[in-house]
């Protein structure tokens, strides 16, 4: 459980409530138009591999530094300020940098406010978080693309945890950044590239059209961001992992999976075809709600084809004694009615190696694997603005199963109580803590 250092009534809530909703995310939408189709690309350029906490920052930082015309953003969080020195050394460069941001607390507005002043091209993300129109509850993709080539496609957040600061690709064992387990994608293919930029551009005009309509105005209200520290894992993941460069010999198919698009007209499908196995690892289940219900049914119908299916899914940190007793209800009902159960299908990431589980990975047979930003609750793969893409590669899936398998290999066999919400002061000084950010954490 996170670890609270605050005053007043707002730490008495997060320890007692577990709730880190910094702006509502129950408002009224506007009605969204839905893409009339979402192409399959053939892809024959370079694709990197990449996880947190190991090597997504060292990949991030060498394709930024590598930029040299245009960088497109749209993330949900971005609260870590060594990412903002990134973006600001290529402005200075004079790279044209753009941010759509998903802006839900002060610190975020303050650091999206200096990104804009020194000539970064921002615009608030068109959901709840925004002051005159909201087209989704929350806008949380993770959607990069350089110099119209380059798309990076993540579970990762611009938050210490998720790209944390491992300067060396893989990390150095002796000054390791923890944080949490999280996957990414970079791809280099002009069309595809097109593709998102004209979405993230697309998703900007939403945005942009309504802030000219005065009698659109609201505010919202956000407010601090609360100061939350964690205990540091105790020990390193049980093997770090670098990232790595695929030349593809031929084409590849690369789907992009977006909510509230395409997710629920291709993923059931893709996991109902499964013949060998079924690899999760999610931050969360929500088993009871309709959209995830049709996952599950959709995992059940392969299992009752191929009674051999190899299911395995290794779940996120449990956050408070409340979130614990929802869980323990949660895996009661994952396995009455999609016989899924604790140890043989389902575990929980290691905490002693890791400070949460952040990602959103899919791997159906070892040849097809999801990347993206989609938690399986109804929001997360119903109405948010989410990204993603499928890939039919056995050598990359082969590359995420791994890293999957050495966290499996660690992973806890039963649901795993909350810590205690104290911190004693000797600890702060010992610096064995780390700082968390509500996004990390909060349901979408």
């Amino acid at each position: 459980m996170p670890l609270v250092v605050t005053q007043g009534s707002l730490a008495e809530s997060l320890i007692s409530t577990g709730s880190l909703e910094l702006v509502p995310r129950q408002c009224k939408l506007a009605k969204y138009q839905k893409l009339k189709s979402v192409p399959t690309f053939r892809v024959t350029g370079d694709m990197i591999a990449y996880a947190s906490p190991d090597s997504t920052y060292a990949v991030t930082r060498r394709l930024f530094d590598g930029a040299k015309k245009e960088i497109i953003i749209g993330i949900y969080d971005f609260s870590a300020d060594y990412m903002k020195e990134i973006v600001l050394n290529a402005i200075r460069r004079g790279v044209k940098v753009s941010l759509m941001l998903d802006i839900d607390s002060k610190d975020e507005q303050s650091l999206f406010d200096e990104l804009t002043k020194f000539g970064c091209n921002g615009v608030p993300a068109p959901s709840c978080a925004s002051d005159v129109i909201s087209y989704f509850p929350s806008s949380h993709e993770k959607v990069i693309v350089i110099d119209g080539i380059w798309s990076l496609i993540q579970s990762g957040n611009y938050s210490n945890n998720s790209i944390p600061f491992n300067e060396e690709d893989g990390g150095d064992p002796d000054h390791f950044v923890t944080g949490n387990r999280d996957m990414g994608v970079a791809i280099r293919s002009k069309p595809l590239a097109t593709f998102f930029a004209n979405l993230l551009r697309s998703d900007m005009k939403l945005e942009l059209d309504a802030e000219t309509i005065e009698a659109l105005g609201k505010t919202v209200k956000r407010r601090k961001a609360p100061d939350l520290v964690e205990a540091v894992p105790e020990d390193l993941p049980m093997q770090l992992f670098p990232s790595k460069t695929f030349n593809p010999s031929g084409t590849i198919r690369v789907r992009p999976i977006l909510c509230p698009d395409n997710y629920l007209d291709v993923i059931p499908a893709l996991l109902e075809s499964a013949t060998q196995s079924i690899y999760l690892e999610h931050q969360y289940i929500r088993s009871k709600q309709d959209e995830i219900i049709k996952l599950l049914t959709a995992i059940r119908n392969a299992r009752a084809r191929n009674p051999a299916l190899d299911v395995r899914i290794i779940l996120g940190k449990i956050f408070s004694a409340s979130d614990f007793k929802k869980e323990q209800e949660n895996v009661a009902n994952l396995k009455q009615n999609f016989g899924l159960v604790l140890d043989q299908n389902i575990r929980y990431i290691d905490t002693k190696r890791f400070v949460h589980c952040h990602n959103k990975l899919i791997i159906v047979d070892g040849t097809d694997v999801l990347i993206s930003s989609q938690n399986w609750s109804s929001t997360g793969v119903g109405n948010n603005r989410e990204g993603g893409v499928l890939m039919h590669y056995p050598d990359i899936a082969q590359y995420y199963s791994t890293i999957f398998e050495s966290d499996w290999s660690t992973a806890q066999t039963r649901i795993p109580r909350p810590g205690a919400a104290t911190i004693v002061p000797e600890a702060l000084t010992r610096r064995r803590f780390v700082k968390v950010v509500a996004a990390d954490y909060q349901e979408v």
